[in-house]
């Protein structure tokens, strides 16, 4: 009787082990893949949501409202408290900014745009896929998978990101916690909610 006991023991503790073994390198790789290439697919997508913006200088929050349609973008940066408000619209050709004071402005990029108006030296192109979980084209410095093969951490272009959490939103899986780090620059986002179509 003993020795059944301490068969069937045995028996539970590798049953117990079997149910979640560690994920296979190859496994999460596979479904780092198929989620990079799911998520580049989809042309249509806002997301809301709030950024804490700090540098060397200064820092401040703002409303972030971001609209992708086939292409083209918007971007509303929205101060509290009624202290301004800056859009960025465009598409991969050209940019336009305005602001709630009258300003306005064309240029070919929206990074040059936000750094010149609000000294703030932001990868606006790149930012379009880090915010969705995925890489930007170009080189990648260091990559970190978590379980799931979403990105954990990324080094590009010289700036950290840390995937701090992700929601799961029409059957995607898609970050709500960011931090980018570059130098004396670090923005943490909050995204509340995300909107996706095909």
């Amino acid at each position: 009787m003993r020795r059944l006991l301490g068969v069937c023991f045995i028996g539970f503790v590798l049953a117990g082990c079997a149910i979640q073994p560690p994920a296979p390198e190859a496994a999460r790789l596979a479904a780092f893949t198929n989620r990079q290439l799911r998520i580049s697919n989809l042309s249509n997508w806002t997301f809301a949501g709030r950024a804490a913006i700090r540098t060397a200088r200064d820092g401040g929050s703002v409303a972030v409202y971001w609209r992708e349609l086939n292409g083209r973008y918007r971007i509303d940066l929205i101060a509290p408290f009624g202290a301004g408000s800056v859009r960025l619209t465009g598409d991969a050709q050209h940019v336009r900014l305005q602001t709630s004071r009258g300003a306005s402005a064309v240029a070919r990029s929206a990074r040059d745009l936000l750094n010149r108006y609000l000294g703030y030296d932001l990868p606006v192109a790149a930012l379009r896929y880090w915010l969705r979980g995925i890489l930007a084209p170009g080189t990648v410095e260091m990559r970190e998978l978590d379980r799931q093969g979403r990105l954990a951490s990324l080094v590009q272009q010289g700036w950290r990101i840390e995937f701090r959490d992700y929601g799961h939103f029409s059957g995607v899986d898609l970050p709500i916690a960011l931090q980018l780090s570059r130098d004396q620059v670090e923005v943490n986002l909050v995204i509340r909610d995300w909107e996706l179509s095909a």
